[in-house]
């Protein structure tokens, strides 16, 4: 059953979407055959959520430049997600909003937006699929010309080139992010077929993450297996001592070269997996985003739950075992053919809920589980590598 707060915020998001669709009625708009033989020279993409987000957005870099090469692209996004975009060849600048210290006040925020307005974007794509206003509210701000986001519980009202996706007040559709972000690059007439996340580093980045390992008494020649035992809500993450457990598996049983992963602000997940581990694995928990995807980078594989990590190891195609637990799984499957998801299909899942006081979804999946499909990805990359090595022979 809904609890009371979520069933205020239905109601609120329906009469929201009520009164704001009614006015939309009222507003222009404009269809990719408006925008037929015009010259769009500079275009912003608006990003300013997680790191899953963006990793999941970053098509859209490439869609745009192929189709307007000349086109100047921008993206705004946030001190954390750059990290993303850095070295993307299909982005030519990347502008950062900094809402917690350097555009904190009220004055520093407007100054900042009014800058960005300044430089008269043709085109502005805001593909934040949720009922927050903010990043609607900047694109009408910043956006002049043409101004494209979704139809998302009254969130049109700020564009005039919208997409409708079935997903309010109920989800009908069962697509990936990725696929919503390109659908709507359909309405300025963009039809791109290449669909995977796309993250770039550079020589120098890897040969900084090899002396690292190296360092910590890792060989990144061998196999490394990676581990993230972490997740942006609690209800998104496996037991630690079920982690703690697979380390100790993969050291002692399986002779596997073991690198956790963990973020600064990861430390007591941390903590927890040292009192649960017996064997310890190398573990990094102070490096810079950019540190952790250039060592992931050398991992042959990741175990880790649906966090950001794991969109970015997709990104950087790395082979994954991942949880999944209150996440609608069709939106935020890993992309692509190498990676292994263990999910319960319970009747109360996906709940999308950030705290679970069971969180059986996540407790039924067992180390067994994750044992048996960590032992099938190390022979599909086995084989893999026979293979290879038979084809340059």
């Amino acid at each position: 059953m809904k609890s009371r707060n979520r069933k205020i915020v239905d109601l609120y998001l329906t009469l929201r979407n009520l009164i704001l669709g009614c006015i939309c009625s009222f507003t222009r708009t404009y269809t990719k055959d408006d925008l037929s033989g015009l010259s769009i020279r500079k275009i912003l993409v608006i990003r300013l959520d997680r790191i899953g987000d963006m990793v999941v957005t970053t098509p859209i870099f490439r869609a745009l430049k192929e189709s307007w090469p000349g086109a100047e692209i921008t993206v705004l996004t946030n001190p954390v997600n750059k990290n993303i975009v850095i070295n993307n060849p299909f982005i030519d600048c990347i502008l950062v909003y900094d809402r917690e210290n350097k555009h904190h006040s009220f004055n520093s925020k407007l100054t900042f937006f009014r800058r960005i307005r300044e430089r008269g974007f043709d085109l502005v794509i805001d593909p934040c699929l949720d009922h927050v206003l903010t990043t609607s509210f900047m694109t009408r701000f910043v956006g002049n010309r043409f101004r494209l986001g979704f139809e998302f519980a009254g969130r049109g009202i700020f564009y005039n080139i919208r997409y409708y996706p079935n997903l309010f007040p109920v989800s009908t559709e069962k697509k990936h992010m990725i696929d919503y972000s390109m659908d709507l690059l359909s309405r300025i007439g963009i039809d791109a077929q290449k669909r995977e996340p796309e993250i770039f580093l550079s020589t120098d980045e890897k040969k900084n993450a090899s002396t690292i390992l190296i360092k910590n008494g890792v060989n990144p020649e061998n196999r490394v297996i990676g581990i993230h035992p972490g997740g942006h809500y609690e209800s998104q993450r496996w037991p630690i001592k079920e982690f703690a457990a697979l380390s100790d598996s993969l050291i002692s049983n399986y002779g596997m070269n073991v690198v956790l992963f963990a973020g600064r602000e990861e430390k007591p997940l941390v903590s927890a997996f040292k009192d649960c581990a017996v064997k310890t694995p190398v573990i990094l928990e102070n490096l810079s985003l950019r540190e952790f995807m250039s060592t992931l980078s050398h991992c042959s594989l990741l175990l880790c739950n649906n966090s950001g990590p794991l969109h970015i190891a997709t990104a950087l195609n790395i082979p994954t075992v991942s949880t999944m637990g209150p996440t609608i799984p069709y939106h935020w499957w890993p992309r692509g053919n190498n990676h292994i998801v263990l999910r319960e299909d319970l009747d109360c899942s996906p709940c999308k809920k950030g705290v679970c006081v069971t969180h059986n979804c996540m407790k039924l999946i067992t180390i067994n589980n994750f044992i048996a499909a960590v032992e099938r990805q190390i022979t599909a990359l086995n084989t893999y590598h026979s293979k290879k090595n038979s084809l340059s022979t």
